[in-house]
Parts: C-alpha cells; sequence; structure tokens
C-alpha cells in the first residue's frame, strides 16, 4: 500500500484535548503570582483610561474642595480639678482631692448636656441664626385632623415654631463636641461652623456655662447650709455673676472663678484657617478611588475578557500550547487598516524584524520536535489554521516555507481557500494557463503533472483559484483529488497548508485530517478562549493532530 494514499490520521482515531502533555511550563506563572501579574498586564494594556479615571476622580474631589462650605473649629481647654468643700474659704484646704476617672466621664456628660447647651443656645439668641434654620424644603406643616380630632378627642399638638426651634437646637447641638485628652483629666470643648467667630463665641460660652453652673451649685449649697457665711455667699454671687455675662458674650468669665470644679487653661481663639473641607485628605482621597476604582475596573474587565492576549492565556485559560509568538509587523493605516504588502518582496521588513524571524525559528523547531516524535521528518504535511478571518496564516505560512528552504529543505505552500474572498495576492496571472490553480486540478485531475506555482519571494505557492473565475460549488477539500495533490505534492518536500478560517468554513477541519501537523494561529486581543476551545475539539474530533498554536501579533 502506498503511505502517500492514505490519510495520516484515520478518522476513527478521535482525540480530545487532553492529548496534549502538560501545559505548565516552567515560564508560566501560577497561583497568587499570576494573578498579580495578569492584573499588572492589564493596568499597563489600559493606562490610558486607568490614567484618565484617576485624573477625573481627583479633579472631582478638587472641585468639591472648591465648590464645598468651609467650617471652622474653635477648641477651649478645661482642666477639671478636685472638688473642695463649700465651707472652705480658700483653695488650701487640707482635704485630699476628690476627684476620679469616674466623676470625670460624669463632668464629660455634664457638659455635652442639653440644659448646658440650651444655655448657650439661649444666652446667645442663636435662635435666629440662619445658619441652623432647616431649609424650606423641611419645614414643618401645620398638622392636619387626625384620628383622635375625629373621634372628639382633641389634643393639643405641638406648634409649628416650637418644632421648627428645636430643630434648630439640634442643628446646633450636632456641632458640638467635648473629647477627654487620653486618660488626662484635661478636656478639649470644641465647636464647628461656617463663621470663625461664632465657633470662638460658642466653645467659650459653654466652658463659661459649665463654670457658672458649677459656681451656681455651690452658692446654693452655701446659702441653705449650717455655715451661713455672708462673705463667702458673695464671693461666690461675684463669681457666678461674672460667669453668667461670659456666657451671654461668648467670652470667658473677667473675674477669677477658683471656687469652681475647673480651671480654663486654654480659651477658645477664632481660627484662622477653615478645619472642613480638608483639601490634602479630600485630594488624596480622591486619587486613592481613582486608583483603587481604576484596577478593579481593570480586574472586572480582566475577569470577563474571553480573549487570548498572551502565552499565558494559551496555557492556562484555553489549555493549549504556545508553540511560537508573533509581533505585530504591519502598520496600520489612519483608517485603522494594516497596510497591503507585496508577498514577493524579498526585502520585507517582517523579515528583518528580529522577534518575527525568532519566532518562525521556534514554530520551525517545534514541528520538527512533533515531526520527530511521530516518526517523520521530511515529506510532511503541515497545516496552517485560524480561528477567525484575517489572523495571518499566510504571512506565517510563506515565513516558515522561506526558513524551511534556507535550512536545505524544498517546501511549497497551498493555499486552499477555494470558496473565500481571502489571499487575492496569492493569484496566479490569468494567462497562467492549465493546472494555474488548486480549483483547476480538483476540477480536471488529469492536470496535477502540469501543475503550475507562483513564486513569492523564492517561495512556490499554488494559489486556491484564478483571478475572475467563478468556482461550483461541487468542488470541495473533501474530495479524493485533494488528497491526490497533496500526495504528490509532499514528494518534493514540505507542504504547508493554508487553511481557510474555522469560522468561515467547515471544510478545514476534513482538510486539516490530511496534513501531518496542524498549527492554529491565534490573533492576540481578537480570538477568544471559546473560540479557540472550539476550534481544538472541532480539529481533533475530525483527527487532525493539533499540536498546539502560534499567538500572532502580540
Amino acid at each position: 500500500m502506498n503511505i502517500h494514499n492514505t490519510n495520516r490520521i484515520p478518522p476513527d482515531q478521535s482525540q480530545s484535548v487532553s492529548h496534549f502533555p502538560e501545559t505548565t511550563s516552567i515560564g508560566v506563572q501560577d497561583g497568587p503570582l499570576a494573578v498579580i501579574s495578569a492584573a499588572l498586564k492589564a493596568a499597563r494594556r489600559h493606562k490610558l483610561a486607568v490614567a484618565v479615571w484617576v485624573v477625573f476622580c481627583i479633579g472631582c474631589a478638587a472641585l468639591y474642595t472648591v465648590t464645598a462650605t468651609p467650617f471652622y473649629t474653635a477648641t477651649a481647654v478645661l482642666l477639671l480639678e478636685p472638688r473642695r468643700p463649700v465651707g472652705s474659704g480658700s483653695s488650701d484646704g487640707a482635704l485630699m482631692p476628690s476627684l476620679d476617672v469616674g466623676r470625670a466621664e460624669s463632668e464629660l456628660q455634664v457638659l455635652r448636656s442639653e440644659r448646658l447647651l440650651a444655655n448657650v443656645f439661649n444666652s446667645l439668641q442663636l435662635a435666629n441664626n440662619p445658619e441652623f434654620g432647616p431649609p424650606e424644603a423641611e419645614s414643618p406643616k401645620e398638622p392636619g385632623p387626625g384620628a383622635s380630632e375625629l373621634s372628639g378627642l382633641r389634643t393639643a399638638p405641638p406648634s409649628t415654631a416650637a418644632i421648627l426651634q428645636q430643630r434648630k437646637f439640634e442643628n446646633f447641638a450636632e456641632r458640638f463636641t467635648v473629647r477627654r485628652v487620653g486618660q488626662s483629666y484635661v478636656v478639649e470643648v470644641s465647636y464647628t461652623s461656617r463663621d470663625p467667630n461664632l465657633a470662638r463665641r460658642v466653645a467659650n460660652a459653654a466652658v463659661s456655662a459649665y463654670l457658672l453652673q458649677s459656681i451656681a451649685a455651690k452658692a446654693d449649697a452655701a446659702k441653705n447650709g449650717a455655715e451661713f457665711l455672708q462673705g463667702r455667699v458673695n464671693a461666690l454671687a461675684s463669681q457666678a455673676r461674672s460667669a453668667a455675662a461670659a456666657v451671654t458674650e461668648g467670652t470667658l468669665p473677667d473675674a477669677p472663678t477658683p471656687d469652681a470644679d475647673a480651671r480654663v487653661i486654654g480659651a477658645a481663639l477664632q481660627p484662622l484657617k477653615p478645619s472642613a473641607p480638608r483639601k490634602t485628605l479630600i485630594l488624596g482621597l480622591g486619587a486613592m478611588i481613582g486608583l483603587v476604582g481604576g484596577f478593579l475596573a481593570v480586574a472586572l474587565l480582566q475577569a470577563f475578557d474571553r480573549r487570548i492576549r498572551t502565552p499565558q492565556d494559551l496555557v492556562q485559560r484555553a489549555g493549549i500550547p504556545c508553540l511560537a509568538v508573533m509581533p505585530e509587523v504591519l502598520r496600520k493605516t489612519a483608517e485603522g487598516r494594516r497596510e497591503t504588502v507585496d508577498l514577493r518582496n524579498v526585502n520585507a521588513p517582517w523579515f528583518l524584524n528580529v522577534k518575527f524571524s525568532t519566532g518562525v525559528r521556534d514554530l520551525r523547531t517545534s514541528i520538527q520536535l512533533a515531526l520527530s516524535a511521530r516518526g517523520h521528518d521530511s515529506d510532511c504535511v503541515i497545516a496552517l489554521v485560524g480561528c477567525t478571518p484575517r489572523t495571518g496564516t499566510t504571512l506565517i505560512g510563506l515565513s516558515l516555507a522561506r526558513l524551511l528552504q534556507e535550512g536545505g529543505r524544498t517546501a511549497r505552500l497551498i493555499d486552499t481557500n477555494i470558496h473565500g474572498a481571502g489571499t487575492f495576492f496569492l493569484t496566479p496571472d490569468s494567462k497562467a494557463g492549465v493546472g494555474a490553480s488548486l480549483a483547476d486540478l480538483i476540477i480536471n485531475p488529469s492536470h496535477l503533472a502540469l501543475a503550475k506555482f507562483v513564486d513569492f519571494g523564492g517561495v512556490s505557492v499554488l494559489p486556491s483559484r484564478s483571478p475572475y473565475t467563478a468556482v461550483g460549488t461541487g468542488i470541495s477539500l473533501s474530495s479524493s483529488v485533494f488528497q491526490s495533490v497533496i500526495d504528490q505534492m509532499r514528494r518534493g518536500g514540505y507542504v504547508i497548508l493554508d487553511l481557510p478560517p474555522l469560522s468561515v468554513s467547515a471544510e478545514s477541519r476534513v482538510a486539516a485530517r490530511r496534513a501531518d501537523v496542524v498549527v492554529i494561529v491565534a490573533e492576540a486581543g481578537r480570538t477568544t478562549v471559546d473560540e479557540l476551545s472550539d476550534a481544538v475539539n472541532g480539529l481533533i474530533g475530525a483527527g487532525a493532530n493539533v499540536i498546539g498554536a502560534v499567538l500572532n501579533r502580540a
């Protein structure tokens, strides 16, 4: 039996993707490092979009800092002191201080109490301050008749003025803060307002109200106590009047208040710069949100992106060995299309591209290793097929054939895209005569001995069909004549089949099983994992010997 008259792989020997060898190579990372590496590569691919997003977030933050209403914070500082008996006439009492942690926390609650804040609010007449007035949209409306009124049980609802007054007081109290400094007895009383002068007045008035409350309690105790000393009462009354006047004016007492349970160690000064918004913090937060949001968006795009971009994607996501990586060698025009090339040019720029030449050599080495493993080293058929149109199979096939010829081997390329509108640059002269294309040979098998090749830069090419010639639908790559053409060509050396894209023609699967090895060409950034998996499963299901894939235009 003539071995050239049989298929290289019997159709009943169906294979699956698992026939590939272990695809986890030394150069492919795995685990968390692979995730980080993929995220960084995705960020580099989308660096312009990430940069625009970060600038947008910083711009929004800057716009907010410019347009936001500034707030000022004034702080007064109190020092809590031990409580002395009411009857002691001086601060030189012999009793030990009676100040503990529990009392310190109690004094903080006194400072936060509604009674003290109401005293400050009313003394400074803040009810008329528009800063605390609710918007008109939030102003309470007059209540309508309720169920109790309809039933005859009339209850007095709160008046609109009372509700509005309560809301103003709540807005005032929300900006008042009291904080104990660490575990010490120093207390900071702060108030925040759009008006720096008002912030200072409220903070000082709150401190004065606290002193007044403490002194007033001692004055009442002195009047009602068993030891009634008129001089002591007069001193306490003087201190109380001074504290009350300070509350009304929003300042500290003019006279000393030695009988108070606290001592002012720092008056609230009018702030010179706003405490909010904090521009540096907001800008930094905007930049952080931009970076984090940009990376999260890139991560989501990477997670949902099914396109093959790197050799690692071929190995890890598709489970297919990467035989070679080809760079982009064709420049794009202003319309975004790749420029027209002359494949007959021996001095074409891609042949001088180091990365492209290295990729072709890697492909040749991978094919030779696969052929050696099958016991074939010459007169072999190599099929190149793409998942989608314009993946670059023709250019890779011509380059591979030229490299094989430079190594002393004979190589021919057959363009099998008979019915497609593909590579018209692989066409013979219209006056070439019979046997000038694959379609002519399939129609007239007697012309096999008269097969004519077109010279493309030193590579013999059999075009798929003659130009401007209609091809009948009866011509198929599954015919036995096509097998005879392959057998005739392979006697002179290597035969490279440039098959139609799998997404265009199902005949590619039939033609691929006639080759010794099949290489899938995937275009980086365009071919998806699903397309590649379907291509591999379809080819292997048809009996083709798929040895791996080439990542083109990476």
